[in-house]
């Protein structure tokens, strides 16, 4: 299912791109993912074995996707937009050096996202990150560095090379030329960056700045700028940037003024783990799988999007060509009308079928900028900016992009990923169509055979088992025929011979008859009687019956008896024997089955 979905997943070519193999090597391309969101105790409030298997089976998902999309499309850049862990910022130890409880729980978290889902230590060209603040670069690798430093020193000080922008410091190999890259592809190796996000480290002013820190040291800075296929890729801490309180959206605040002074020399991408303002009724394609579209809401370390003025104020110092959002878990896009300009921004699905919508999914994003343009060209026509002045009620972003150019520098397209849970239900509906097809098989078998049927579904039981089976299928002195065999037993009296040899000539004679359930059944002692006295007895006249006046009374006790006849078999405790067998049978071939699938898988 997996490799049938990811074939239709092809990087995005233009129209107008070179299509020589040359060209096509350049080609930068990045796989973007959004709110992976590793489900934990925090998810659900679950806990045992519960929580195991919501673990195990998110987890098992999102490695098997990453895995096959990693191997088949071989991204040179992954990029992770927010949300790592679900409950990142709530697990803090009250030591700095996080030997608490809740220390561990989030080393065992990271460890489930960095080595086991996403295959870090295997498939990740950078297992540090890109991008760290010189502070933390500092104190870890003890590099003091000035900022105007030549960057020749920089790379034999640090062997991967390292650039500065601002005050940041970071590993340039990533944007290596395209033979280079090319052999890191084959490797199967790719770099990786990440955007942080408010389950990862809060949001506004209440930001945990704790979390934060601990964000930083294992993740990377929160706000940076990196320079891949001609293309300035620009990452947007806007959940500090929301805050009232200056000590939280300082850092953040000096990188964007920072980047409105800086010439630009590239085309930006602006990365943001919240989406950008919107109004409330701004149409987010026909892609989006909710129908409820993005609102502005706020909570508890939440909000769903940048209020309006933050967000023109992003537009117009960064003046992205396009921007990717996360957090809403569903696809939205739309566009943002400033100063004679539109800004497409498209938000991202979730990677994990467990956060509310039935199809997951990625974007793939290709860059191509042989020419090194500046900008790509989307001043809005004289027409469309009158009627973008301010966002409108309804806007459809396909229809602008098709009025602004045909010629771009970048092309994305989505994704999708299995529709797990509608997996998981068709495999609950298969297992209860077994269920009823084993009971409806012993059923008949009952109803045909009158007696507890040694053959299984699968396989025949042992003839041992069978031969002790029908040696105690012998009867008591119960004149009843169906009795249970746990009845009490005992040696057959000359009476008790006699009696059975004239119910087996009886039922020899009756089988002649024909049986359905609406009938009595030959075995119940009244039919028996009936046989035995046929020659002697005769009806009593209506006319001169006591029991005339009853007969409503006996009717509805007539139909009790019906039923009784028709479902006696589920009375008997050895055709639940029967059934249970048949489903051990089933369970001793399925599971380890089963077993191998997910060893396989895990692989």
């Amino acid at each position: 299912m997996f490799w049938i979905i990811l074939r239709r997943c092809e990087w995005p070519e233009k129209d107008s791109w070179d299509l020589s193999e040359t060209a096509i090597q350049e080609r930068y391309r990045i796989v973007i993912i959004a709110d992976p969101q590793l489900t934990d105790w925090y998810s659900y409030k679950q806990s045992g074995l519960a929580l195991w298997l919501t673990e195990f089976y998110t987890d098992l998902f999102m490695r098997k996707s990453f895995a096959r999309l990693h191997r088949r499309l071989q991204p040179d850049m992954v990029l992770f937009l927010g949300d790592l862990l679900d409950g990142g910022r709530e697990t803090l130890a009250e030591e700095e050096d996080s030997r608490g409880d809740d220390g561990q729980v989030y080393e065992k978290n990271k460890g489930r996202f960095l080595d086991k889902v996403f295959d870090s230590w295997r498939t990740a060209w950078n297992q540090e990150p890109l991008v760290m603040d010189e502070e933390d670069i500092g104190e870890q690798e003890n590099l003091r560095l000035d900022a105007d430093e030549d960057e020749t020193k920089l790379r034999e000080t640090h062997g991967s090379g390292i650039s500065i922008t601002g005050h940041y410091r970071q590993i340039t190999y990533s944007a290596a030329g395209a033979t280079e890259r090319a052999q890191v592809r084959q490797d199967g190796k790719s770099a990786r960056l990440y955007v942080a996000g408010n389950h990862d480290v809060g949001f506004g002013d209440t930001l945990v700045r704790r979390a934060m820190k601990r964000y930083k040291g294992d993740f990377g800075s929160v706000n940076y700028e990196i320079k891949v296929g001609n293309h300035s890729i620009v990452v947007l801490d806007t959940l500090s940037l929301s805050s009232n309180i200056t000590s939280i959206r300082e850092e953040s605040r000096d990188f964007l003024a920072r980047m409105e002074q800086e010439i630009l020399k590239e085309p930006r991408i602006l990365f943001t783990h919240v989406p950008l303002f919107r109004p409330e009724t701004t149409s987010c394609g026909e892609a989006r799988e909710a129908q409820q579209l993005i609102l502005d809401r706020n909570g508890e370390q939440y909000q769903n999007m940048v209020n309006a003025s933050l967000s023109q104020e992003i537009l117009r110092k960064i003046q992205p060509d396009i921007v990717f959002s996360g957090d809403d878990h569903d696809w939205c896009e739309m566009g943002h009308s400033l100063d004679g300009r539109l800004t497409p921004e498209v938000t991202l699905p979730t990677f994990s079928f467990a956060q509310g919508i039935t199809q997951p999914g990625f974007v793939v994003l290709s860059l191509y900028n042989p020419q090194h343009v500046l900008r790509n060209a989307r001043s809005l026509t004289q027409e469309v900016y009158n009627a973008t002045k301010t966002l409108p009620a309804k806007h459809a972003f396909e229809n602008h992009l098709a009025k602004i150019s045909n010629t771009t520098t970048f092309a994305y397209d989505e994704c999708m990923l299995p529709k797990q849970m509608a997996i998981y239900s068709g495999y609950s509906c298969l297992l209860l169509a077994t269920l009823f097809w084993l009971i409806s098989y012993r059923f008949w078998r009952f109803k045909q055979n009158r007696y507890f049927c040694s053959d299984s579904v699968l396989v025949r039981w042992n003839s041992t088992v069978v031969s002790s089976e029908m040696s105690l299928n012998r009867f008591s002195s119960s004149p009843h025929p169906l009795q249970d065999l746990t009845a009490q037993e005992g040696p057959f009296s000359t009476q008790e011979a006699t009696i059975e040899t004239l119910w087996q000539q009886q039922k020899s004679e009756a089988s002649r008859i024909s049986c359905d359930d609406g009938a009595e059944s030959i075995d119940s002692p009244r039919m028996l009687f009936s046989f035995s006295h046929s020659s002697t007895s005769s009806p009593p006249s209506p006319l001169f019956s006591p029991l005339l006046l009853l007969s409503p009374l006996m009717d509805s006790m007539k139909r009790r008896q019906i039923w009784r006849q028709i479902l006696w078999p589920l009375q008997r405790r050895h055709f639940w024997m029967m059934v249970a067998w048949d489903v051990w049978v089933i369970i001793r071939y399925v599971v380890p089955l089963y077993l191998l699938l997910i060893l396989a898988a895990l692989l």
